[in-house]
């Protein structure tokens, strides 16, 4: 028997209690039991997202958030600036288009990250573009962006700025009403340790006064049905019941343990195994690494790394997407994540490259990381 365990940057494992609230009998959507559980829902993610706006969770994907926040915050016509620098960047832009929308792109190498100064010069005098859509971190590279920095910038245009935190939010950094961003976007299968199923778009007064005035026509992914209903903790149709009963239970964990404690954990595990990869000898993709997942590159003749991490170890984690492919090896960490799971990859990552010494010293730069965190 091997037991297997996700190290990919979504579905991450789920904490026991979590499942365990997840098998709990149906409620009723429309009863006083389930509006008492939302409540809670929505106002342990408000701990998350650092934001006192309105929060609508979503039966979807990260993706179906991310399309809400387009037909939402954006009409036909209307021209928007993207940031992409990986597949998920690139989804941003893909949406916009396939919604009517006029899109300018700021394209980086994938891995490297997005400067300020390039949108401050795209905005520059351009009271058309209505929106900048940017992403927090890009699962395809491991990569984090500027975004608070960003957002300063975008804060004095006319333009909003919607983000996409889908495996960013709860393990790197995002203050979203400190920081002035008008729209996150998340999803429940990463950091915030649920299954796949929910998503959540966080907005603040700007962005409820854009979907308000909006004359593009929605029904299922309709922010004004939505925020009528969440003055009563409601959502407009059937919602998933028991995967907000397990969400609110990771939330609890989460906040339980405080936000910015679960900040730094994230920060301690991406450079305890960023600096062991290094003593194995496999060099982080990623120019500006993010906190939940560590990008490696594959070296030549070590394509195997992946497939027996799986087969020999239990260890899932994932490969690269569209020309990345076969090129690099993306290993998450991120949500119910401690050092014992550092350890597992290191040490399976050494036994795979029969790097012994490597090994040795890998183990031997992890353990440094974690005695400076414990300090």
């Amino acid at each position: 028997m091997i037991k297997k365990q996700l190290y990919t940057p979504g579905p991450t494992e789920v904490p026991p209690e979590t499942l365990a609230a997840l098998a709990k009998p149906v409620l009723h959507h429309r009863k006083e039991e389930f509006k008492k559980l939302y409540f809670s829902a929505v106002s342990n993610l408000g701990s998350i997202f650092k934001s006192s706006g309105e929060i609508f969770i979503l039966t979807s994907s990260g993706t179906g958030a991310m399309e809400a926040a387009v037909n939402n915050f954006t009409s036909p016509g209307d021209k928007a600036l993207v940031v992409v620098s990986g597949k998920f960047g690139e989804r941003w832009e893909e949406l916009l288009e396939t919604f009517g929308v006029e899109t300018e792109v700021l394209n980086y190498e994938w891995g490297s990250s997005a400067a300020p100064e390039d949108i401050k010069n795209k905005l520059k005098g351009r009271d058309d573009i209505k929106a900048v859509f940017a992403t927090l971190v890009e699962t395809s590279t491991g990569t984090l962006h500027p975004i608070k920095e960003i957002a300063e910038i975008v804060e004095n245009t006319p333009a909003s700025f919607i983000v996409d935190a889908v495996s960013g939010l709860g393990c790197d950094v995002i203050k979203t009403d400190e920081w002035g961003i008008d729209a996150v976007v998340s999803g429940s299968q990463k950091a915030l340790m649920t299954p796949p199923g929910l998503g959540f778009v966080c907005v603040n007064e700007k962005a409820k006064n854009i979907y308000r005035d909006n004359d593009r026509k929605n029904y299922y992914w309709d922010f004004k049905k939505a925020s009528a209903r969440l003055e009563n903790s409601q959502t407009p149709y059937t919602p998933a019941v028991n995967l907000i009963a397990g969400l609110d239970q990771s939330l609890r964990m989460i906040n339980s343990e405080g936000i910015e404690n679960v900040w730094e954990r994230h920060k301690m595990l991406s450079e305890a195994a960023r600096a062991a990869m290094d003593k194995l000898g496999l060099e982080v993709f990623s120019e500006s690494p993010a906190r939940g997942l560590t990008a490696i590159k594959i070296p030549e003749g070590k394509s195997f790394i992946v497939k027996e991490l799986k087969e020999r170890f239990g260890i899932v984690a994932a490969g690269g997407q569209a020309h990345l492919k076969g090129k690099i090896a993306r290993l998450g960490h991120m949500g119910y994540a401690d050092k014992s799971d550092i350890l597992k990859l290191i040490a399976a990552a050494g036994l795979i490259l029969e790097d012994f010494s490597g090994l040795s010293a890998a183990l031997k730069a992890a353990n440094e990381i974690f005695k400076k965190y414990a300090e």
